[in-house]
């Protein structure tokens, strides 16, 4: 958005202005211009990170140290004489986060601008991410921009050190490019990787690159992983990288036919497959040693289920076909899909038939999970009992999995056992027993989304 309009837009939307106060409690926001991430913090500890729309080069986002000054949500957005109410139009999205008089981070109406230089000096967001911010953020939480194109770490995964150059967007040239050496040598990164990175900077790139002894895995321009390998053109990724970030369980693994390996040690998936199999695309710069995967994808229950058909930000929709595949009780006609007799209905999306996440969650009693930086949505879909044509709902209580005693009962009764057994515990009435408490007296098989057990009476 532009400067100039925002003095009008903050008489006109002050009377929504959330209030200033003291207890700003100790929350902080952290926006690094080059990789275009929004760091959010608590006491010091980085809770999530968010990707970002900066300030395009003519236009750039001002760095420096700022503070939350005041905040809205539907926001208006005046453009001379034009006046753009809230809603899907709204340049400025579902909210507003003004950090001085001029400057802020908002939402969009523009999702496919997240992750690029675009705007006028604001800092956009997803919106479901902004809202997320918003409802974390108090009045004078600091906010610090900067110019920062490296980081290194310790890989999650193969526990060696990494360092990441970010492209440089707004142009900065050789004294740039010397702050990431210096920067390189305080934090003492092997010779090798030193060498590596100086080959990198002589060389224009646009993408996030990753200087370390294995091959960096980026997902939507996020690393996953540099424990990687590269064998005969085909890349392959640490298996617990590939099952935390894309979902790809040795079930999985299974359905969809990709190869598993082990070497030296550790297990690796073959990611080429992975993602030609998912239906995403991947790249790999053999100059670097970088792949970049491109795709976005909806798990359930931390499980890979499908690509998601949505545009993100706006909608999340997942292919009926995979749906399917939950187990849950279903039909469907020409218009709707019915989960236990819940009427959810169909769109059509790139040729595939899907259904809008959200109200699979609303019909089940479930919620997502989102990690916009990975492009990834998790479903943490119920897990249901099945007994022959019969589903039994369990429940999770402060990270315990029960099941309720009217359902125990029920089971019970159908399966011959005495129901009196867990009626009472001491004097005190049960409502709920552990669910793995409850599954010893069965024969059990869980389906891959761990969405539906299906439980038999054990032979003695």
């Amino acid at each position: 958005m532009k400067r100039s309009f925002l003095v009008a837009l903050i008489i006109l939307i002050c009377f929504n202005q959330v209030s200033a106060d003291s207890t700003s409690g100790k929350t902080s926001i952290e926006i690094n211009l080059p990789s275009r991430i929004l760091s959010l913090y608590k006491d010091g500890v980085l809770l999530k990170e968010y990707p970002v729309c900066v300030g395009k080069q003519s236009t750039p986002t001002p760095q420096g140290d700022y503070w939350v000054v005041y905040k809205t949500v539907n926001p208006y957005w005046i453009n001379k004489e034009d006046i753009v109410p809230p809603g899907p139009l709204n340049p400025l999205g579902v909210s507003w986060i003004g950090i001085t008089k001029s400057i802020g981070i908002h939402g969009n109406n523009k999702p496919e601008s997240i992750g690029t230089y675009a705007s006028a000096g604001c800092i956009r967001m997803y919106n479901r991410d902004v809202m997320e911010v918003y409802t974390l953020v108090p009045v004078n939480t600091p906010v610090t921009i900067k110019y920062d194109r490296v980081k290194a770490f310790d890989d999650k995964y193969s526990g060696k050190e990494v360092a990441v150059l970010y492209p440089d967007g707004y142009k900065a040239g050789a004294k740039s490019d010397k702050l990431v050496m210096e920067k390189l040598n305080q934090m003492e990164i092997p010779e090798e990787l030193m060498k590596k990175a100086q080959v990198v900077l002589k060389k224009p790139y646009s993408k996030p690159i990753a200087i370390s002894q294995g091959i960096g895995v980026f997902l939507n321009n996020s690393l996953i992983t540099c424990d990687a390998l590269e064998q005969q053109g085909t890349i392959y990724v640490n298996y617990k990288a590939a099952e935390d970030v894309l979902g790809v369980t040795s079930e999985i693994a299974g359905l969809f036919d990709i190869e598993i390996k082990e070497q030296e040690g550790t297990i690796y998936v073959n990611l080429t497959q992975t993602v030609k199999k998912f239906g995403g695309s991947m790249s790999y710069d053999k100059s670097s040693g970088n792949a970049y995967i491109n795709m976005k994808i909806i798990k359930v229950n931390g499980v890979f289920a499908g690509m998601n058909y949505g545009d993100y930000d706006k909608v999340d929709l997942i292919a009926v076909d995979s749906i399917k595949q939950l187990g849950y009780k279903y039909s469907e006609d020409s218009v709707d899909l019915r989960i236990f007799d819940e009427g959810i209905m169909k769109l059509k999306r790139k040729n595939v038939w899907s259904a809008n996440v959200d109200n699979i969650t609303a019909a089940l009693g479930g919620h997502k999970n989102i990690n916009s930086r990975y492009g990834v949505v998790d479903l943490k879909l119920p897990t249901f009992l099945k007994f022959d044509d019969e589903y039994f709902k369990t429940d999770n209580i402060d990270g315990r999995q029960v099941l309720s005693m009217e359902a125990a009962y029920s089971i019970h009764e159908k399966t011959g056992w005495d129901v009196e057994a867990f009626s009472v515990q001491g004097e005190k009435l049960v409502e709920t027993i552990d669910l793995e408490t409850f599954l010893e007296d069965y024969d059990y098989t869980s389906n891959t989304f761990n969405t539906v057990v299906d439980i038999s009476v054990k032979e003695n």
